[in-house]
């Protein structure tokens, strides 16, 4: 247990880390659209991970990479926390609304092409 709690704090440290990065090489370039771009980028790669995981056959290994790369690295990665504060203070509600719903379908499509294309059988 301890083990899989290592990964996901390591994984989290890397994913904040890398957003932190974007922020500050990206952030007075893109502004607020920062947010939603690093929140859909996220959803659509844990889609693809999903997905993937989806076709694989159980295993520890197969687990350990979920919880490192989606739950610590993609989830320490996206930022919706960060996106309902934005959206509030920019007094913008369709902003945080219209990233939920583009992040929703990347996922959506990051799943199909993890699972190769395939629907849910």
């Amino acid at each position: 247990m301890w083990r899989d709690v290592v990964l996901v704090a390591v994984g989290g440290a890397i994913g904040t880390a890398a957003r932190a990065g974007l922020t500050l090489a990206f952030g007075d370039d893109l502004g607020p659209a920062l947010v939603p771009i690093v929140n859909v980028v996220g959803a659509f790669a844990i889609g693809i991970l999903f997905g993937w995981r989806a076709r694989m056959p159980e295993s520890s290994r197969a687990q350990r990479v979920q919880l490192f790369v989606g739950t610590g690295v993609l989830g320490g990665f996206t930022t919706y926390s960060s996106l309902a504060v934005e959206s509030a203070d920019l007094g913008l509600l369709w902003w945080g609304v219209a990233t939920v719903i583009v992040g929703t379908a990347a996922a959506w499509v990051g799943v199909l092409l993890g699972r190769g294309g395939r629907a849910r059988v």
